[in-house]
């Protein structure tokens, strides 16, 4: 029959389309003497990828056929009606392709994005598998909790430390349930030094008390042999082991993680002597080096940061106080308190002669538990060389010290690329501050063993500006040429802060500055290291000493005996995983757990088997040789480059080299803080990707990769990026098909069942692997890490935390940067604050920088939603619509600091808003115009086919006329002409306000002087107003029709500022047609204003009721910070009253001393 014929012929078509498919995917034959790949992959290595990628796609089409069989019955049934009739009957049913679209439209882009969701379950749920393999296995479960730390010694001894075993020579049976008569003396002591370090280091870091370290430490090798050791170690303890662990959850995670690491399988051999030398990158721009004291302490007492940094690490600031009040020499008893018999000029004398021995350490405390580059330089310093030197120590027994450091320093080095360094401690800059200066040399004073600072200095001369890489150490003289007021003692620095002599000086061949700054930067102090191996570190991330035990490790990888290589070829990069230490407050804590899943579990599928796994900044390492051939470690073409690190990747891949993945060694590592932040690294990425898209190394990657790997490349990169596009067009399709559909209602035609059968059965399976896709890959990591429980405590956390809603308005922002950055370009570096968001950002910064991504969307799916009320289309449907609106228009007020504190703030910010609302010139962060017109500047380098294909606008105006024409046809040819202008009217865009623009815009060229004492935009925008109301009373309006004309109106209008934009931004036919563009941008900033005051009077309007909601404050801060706000403090100090100039600093260690170390002191 005919319909057989059909399905047959629909079936041929999809085999030949696949086969096309796969052809055009393939290497093509006259490629491959320019970019051949190798080496190639082994067939074990394709296949593995090739049965994932064969099950993901399986998994794929079976759920989503069985989630839209009802909606295909519904689409093959529509078909079968109109089929026959629709080109005989096209002037009567010529409607029907705009229906039909309209019910597969959604459907098909649901089936196209759903393909990532599956993905990312499948890439979830084998990188837990391999990540339970790979972490221990069943040991797991020992070893998160503790017990399994009695197998640490002897894996240490013989793993890392990398000492012959010898078993004693008395050993028997009867001592064999005991780890240290397992032990010779010589493993013994190393343990030993090595346990003792570690918690010494867990203390210096004030993870742990001066009592905890008594207990945890060993007396010596000698009373280890005897049986005296720590009850953590303890095998006749083994069920209380648990409670042995310390209290401070950091030191229990690095104790566990230690013992987890040192039996993973397989770890390589190697010592210290025999690892390759490292270098060790890390550059600065603007990044805080130390914390100041005014960054703590204002003139009322402690800054919120200092409050909530105390309120958060509580007990590492008594262990502070403790180590510091000991450190200093002074009792804290003997610290003056303001007595009535001591004068006020006394008391201030006395407390600053006591406290300055404190403030230093309180600012590096501060330091260390945010994310400032002295945390960084201090960690991999410290961590690295003193890891080193331990292993040196124990691997070559009697070596002396002095050759000990010197082959550490031949070993180990660290070059801080100070871009700016130059500017600091010049006087004559802008940017001069003698604080940065001293901070550097304070870094240098300290580390001045390993560490070298590389700047760009500019020289001016005769034939211009010269500028040099400049590198200079802790051996560097003190350059005299340097004012002398500039050169005196800082309280931070030793010694007297001024700037260091170069001892190299290379002069570039131009301004260096080509990119976004980091990757000149890295580029330019490149040629400084010394390393065969470079370790890429931000200045965001720490290092750990048990961690650092594993370093010789890990650079065995590279050239080591036991290392692997394709092809003749050593791995060019060896990725590692990183803790999450900036999991502080609420956003820092959503930022943490999206990093810990894709630094996990997320790499460790990428890495095996799906080949995809390139290059993300840190805290791989690299090397050196592969990365100086392909021309540096990254990228630095200003806008195309603006992810520059993954091109060390791609570059690597292009010319044949490859990367591994290891999880025995890692770092930490800071993430944003702030809702600001945060979102303004998603935005930065997804800009970078939508860049990455149009290079030649994505082109040549697509020509040349087998298609498994090219499906792991794509999916985990740019595919990842154009999915969340993706999901925001499905929920737009859906809301405007509601609408749609709801209207068609009239003409009984039988569509509305075809929309509600797609949306009642794939819009709630959608939305349902959109969540599982963004919390399963985190929710199995934690799981084989801590426990079930702890996993569905993350979970709860999680949901509690509104994590949803946060994840919603990310996947929306990054989908709108991705998709204005593929059309228009544009991309730009934004620079993302890392410390702690406390403070509350204004109404008018939230409005500018949302109300295009985000809030203008929600308010448009609103308006389909309210026309599409006519037809019920599932509670699930609406539930997921809402929360995506809420979401969309609600989180940056639900995650701004403060910004529910008080009414007064609220109306202020209303204030602030309604003046950048109707001021007409100045900078985007005080005109509203300016910043329409910025925001519009980015289309000036769009094609014109960008309006039509594929213009989602341009097929709703579609929709909506063939939906106006049917529901109200034009009349006959003999109707009169009033009865046809009528008619044409409903059909029309609103055209009376363009006469009017057109107007203003003539009178505005011949006018030298303003026509209204009120801002243009605003007076046409109510000119718009009555112009469109006088437009429609001379409609003739039907109850049947008139909700579709005003539809039709609507999308009218959304498709001509797009037109009308483009015209304005291209200046079409020049300075002829000025008149023309100066009507078009007039008559978009109407229209702009109206929907922008109705937005923003309806969100402030909801954020102003809020604000007068009792005790919302607390509960919101409590929520975001799981702190009380701080409060106006009183001048007491447990209950001492002390007058208004004393310290705040002396009543913070007084509040935050152990009471029983207090006690002692006193007594």
């Amino acid at each position: 029959s005919e319909g057989q014929w059909r399905e047959s012929a629909l079936v041929v078509h999809i085999v030949v389309s696949l086969v096309v498919l796969l052809l055009a995917l393939a290497p093509q034959r006259q490629n491959l003497y320019r970019w051949r790949f190798y080496p190639t992959l082994a067939w074990q290595r394709v296949l593995a990828a090739a049965a994932f990628w064969l099950f993901v796609i399986a998994v794929t089409f079976t759920l989503n056929t069985l989630a839209m069989h009802l909606s295909g019955e519904a689409m093959l049934g529509i078909w079968a009606l109109y089929g026959e009739s629709f080109q005989e009957t096209w002037d009567k049913n010529w409607l029907f392709a705009m229906q039909w679209a309209m019910v597969a439209l959604p459907a098909f882009i649901c089936f196209v994005s759903s393909m990532p969701f599956f993905t990312s379950l499948a890439i979830a749920f084998l990188g837990a598998a391999r990540g339970i393999h790979r972490l221990g296995g069943w040991r797991l479960i020992w070893y998160r909790r503790g017990v399994g730390l009695t197998r640490l010694p002897r894996n240490l001894c013989s793993r890392i430390l990398q000492i012959p075993h010898e078993r004693p020579s008395d050993f028997n049976i009867f001592k064999a349930f005991k780890w240290w008569n397992h032990l010779s003396d010589r493993e013994l002591s190393g343990f030993v030094e090595v346990w003792n370090e570690t918690i010494g280091e867990l203390r210096e870091r004030d993870l742990l008390s001066n009592e905890e370290q008594e207990e945890l430490v060993f007396e010596s090798a000698q009373a280890a042999r005897r049986g005296r050791v720590p009850r953590l170690l303890d095998p006749l303890d083994v069920f209380r082991i648990t409670n042995a662990l310390p209290a401070n959850r950091e030191a229990r995670r690095r104790i566990v993680a230690l013992a987890r690491s040192a039996q993973m399988q397989p770890l390589p051999a190697g010592t210290v002597r025999q690892m390759p030398s490292l270098s060790v990158l890390i550059p600065h721009y603007s990044e805080t080096i130390l914390y100041r004291r005014n960054d703590l302490f204002t003139s009322k007492g402690n800054t919120e940061l200092l409050h909530f940094l105390t309120k958060y690490y509580r007990g590492e600031f008594a262990n502070f106080a403790q180590r510091a009040c000991d450190a200093a020499g002074v009792a804290f008893s003997s610290l003056p308190r303001s007595d009535s018999s001591l004068s006020d000029g006394h008391v201030a004398s006395s407390q600053d002669s006591h406290m300055q021995h404190l403030e230093l350490p309180l600012l590096k405390w501060t330091s260390l538990r945010m994310q400032t580059l002295w945390r960084t330089v201090e960690g991999i310093c410290n961590s690295y060389a003193h890891a080193l030197s331990v292993l040196l120590r124990q691997q070559e027994h009697g070596m002396p010290r002095e050759e000990v450091d010197a082959l550490v320093q031949d070993k180990f080095q660290v070059v801080l690329a100070v871009q700016r360094y130059a500017l600091f401690a010049d006087p004559k800059s802008h940017l001069f501050d003698v604080h940065e200066v001293a901070a550097v040399e304070a870094l240098l004073e300290t580390f001045g063993k390993w560490l070298s600072i590389a700047y760009i200095e500019e020289i001016p001369s005769l034939a211009g500006k010269r500028y040099y890489s400049c590198l200079t150490d802790a051996s560097c003289p003190m350059m005299p040429e340097l004012p002398a007021t500039h050169h005196s003692c800082h309280p931070v620095s030793k010694t007297l802060v001024g700037m260091r002599r170069p001892k190299f000086r290379i002069e570039l061949p131009g301004f260096p500055i080509l990119g976004h700054g980091k990757s000149d930067n890295q580029n330019c102090a490149l040629i400084f290291t010394r390393g065969e191996v470079l370790q890429m570190i931000d200045a965001n991330q720490d290092a750990y000493f048990e961690a650092a035990l594993f370093l010789p490790l890990a650079l065995q990888e590279m050239v080591g005996p036991t290392a692997v290589k394709h092809g003749g070829r050593r791995p060019g990069i060896i990725g590692f995983r990183e803790h999450i230490f900036s999991d502080v407050g609420l956003l820092g804590r959503l930022a943490a757990d999206s990093e810990f899943a894709f630094g996990t579990v997320i790499q460790r599928t990428m890495d095996r088997p799906l080949e995809a796994r390139l290059h993300y900044g840190h805290p791989d390492i690299m090397d050196k040789l592969q990365m100086v051939q392909q021309g540096g470690v990254s990228k630095a073409t200003r806008g195309l480059h603006l992810s520059e690190d993954v091109f060390a990747g791609l570059d690597l891949v292009l010319r044949g080299g490859w990367t591994d993945y290891k999880e025995y060694f890692h770092v930490g590592k800071g993430r944003d803080m702030g809702f600001m932040s945060a979102l303004s690294f998603y935005a930065k990425v997804s800009m970078g990707n939508g860049e990455q898209a149009i290079t030649r190394q994505w082109v040549r990657l697509g020509l040349e990769l087998p298609l498994p790997r090219l499906l792991g490349v794509f999916y985990t990169h740019v595919g990842y990026y154009l999915n969340q596009m993706l999901m925001t067009s499905a929920l737009q399709t859906f809301a405007f098909m509601t609408a749609f559909f709801a209207l068609c209602q009239p003409m009984d035609m039988g569509f509305a069942d075809a929309a509600v059968s797609v949306t009642t059965t794939y819009f709630g399976v959608f939305y349902l692997l959109f969540v599982l896709a963004s919390m399963l890959p985190l929710l199995l990591e934690v799981c084989i890490e801590e426990g079930l429980r702890a996993a569905l405590c993350s979970v709860a956390n999680s949901l509690l935390s509104l994590s949803p809603v946060f994840a919603a308005f990310q996947s929306k922002l990054m989908g709108h940067y991705f998709k204005t950055t593929a059309h228009y370009g544009g991309a730009q570096y934004i620079p993302t604050g890392r410390g702690l968001a406390t403070s509350r950002e204004p109404f008018s910064k939230l409005f500018r920088t949302f109300a295009v991504s985000h809030m203008q969307d929600g308010m448009e799916l609103i308006l389909f939603l309210c026309l599409g009320a006519g037809i019920f289309f599932g509670w699930v449907f609406y539930l997921c619509m809402c929360f995506s609106v809420a979401s969309w228009m609600g989180a940056p007020f639900l995650f701004n600091p403060h910004q529910f504190d008080s009414i007064s703030q609220a109306c202020q910010d209303f204030q602030e808003w309604v003046g950048w609302l109707s001021r007409g010139t100045g900078l985007a962060a005080e005109s509203w115009v300016t910043w329409v017109d910025s925001e519009q500047s980015v289309r000036r380098s769009a094609s014109i086919f960008w309006l039509f294909i594929p213009s989602s606008r341009l097929l709703g105006l579609a929709c909506t006329t063939a939906l106006t024409l049917q529901l109200a046809p034009m009349p006959a040819i003999t109707s009169p002409a009033l009865v046809w202008a009528r008619s044409l009217l409903a059909l029309l865009p609103p055209l009376a306000h363009m006469i009017i623009c057109a107007l203003a815009a003539l009178l505005g060229r011949c006018a030298t002087a303003p026509l209204a004492p009120i801002p243009p935009h605003v007076l046409l925008a109510a000119l718009a107003v009555a112009g469109t109301c006088f437009e429609m009373s001379a409609i003739q309006w039907w109850s049947s029709t008139a909700v579709c004309v005003l539809f039709h109106k609507y999308m009218a209008v959304r498709f001509l500022l797009e037109v009308a934009d483009f015209i304005v931004a291209h200046r079409l036919g020049g300075c002829a047609l000025g008149a023309c563009h100066d009507a078009c941008r007039l008559w978009t900033c109407s229209w702009r204003f109206l929907r922008d005051l109705f937005l923003g009077l309806v969100l402030s309007s909801a954020c102003m009721v809020m604000a007068l909601m009792p005790g919302l404050a607390e509960v919101h801060a409590l929520f975001l910070f799981r702190a009380l706000p701080q409060k106006e403090q009183a001048s007491c100090c447990e209950g001492n009253i002390v007058s208004e100039a004393s310290d705040p600093m002396h009543c913070l260690f007084e509040r935050h001393l152990p009471k029983q170390r207090r006690g002692h002191e006193e007594v």
